[in-house]
């Protein structure tokens, strides 16, 4: 391999340059514990240099959002908020969407995986091997109405 293309290729994995998308399908049933909201609703992440830009639609909440945010965790696990995502609109059912940097991602931990204050290749990380979730609070739910997985698109 030339050396031009070995230092692309690690300037694309410590996000130099490259572009991520990770998706998550929200429900009741993937909150820990469930929630027998029959809410549902998905988010985009996409990753792109040191700005992470998102897009939440949700329907059937019931009520308005209080909270949404990414925590640190597995599908079985309860974990420790590691972003605290602004913008919720005052419905039960629609759309947000923003963006985000390094400089909002908070230290957290769960099992083996540890995301440190500001460090976006740390939650880079947790989603790419299953420990990041997103999920939606409200007044009725305050721990979580839905929830989902992160996970690459």
């Amino acid at each position: 391999m030339s050396r031009m293309y070995l230092i692309a290729l690690s300037l694309a994995a410590c996000g130099g340059t490259s572009s991520s998308q990770y998706v998550a399908t929200l429900s009741g049933a993937s909150e820990v514990p469930a929630t027998t909201s029959t809410a549902t609703g998905d988010a985009t992440f996409t990753v792109s240099g040191t700005k992470v830009t998102y897009t939440v639609n949700f329907t059937g909440l019931t009520g308005n959002p209080s909270a949404s945010h990414i925590h640190v965790g597995s599908a079985t696990v309860k974990g420790g908020v590691v972003v605290t995502i602004p913008g919720l609109p005052a419905l039960t059912s629609g759309t947000y969407s923003g963006s985000f940097t390094a400089a909002n991602v908070v230290a957290g931990a769960s099992g083996s995986t540890t995301i440190h204050d500001g460090n976006l290749d740390d939650l880079n990380t947790a989603i790419q091997t299953g420990n990041a979730y997103f999920n939606i609070h409200t007044a009725a739910n305050p721990g979580g109405e839905i929830r989902g997985q992160l996970h690459s698109k």
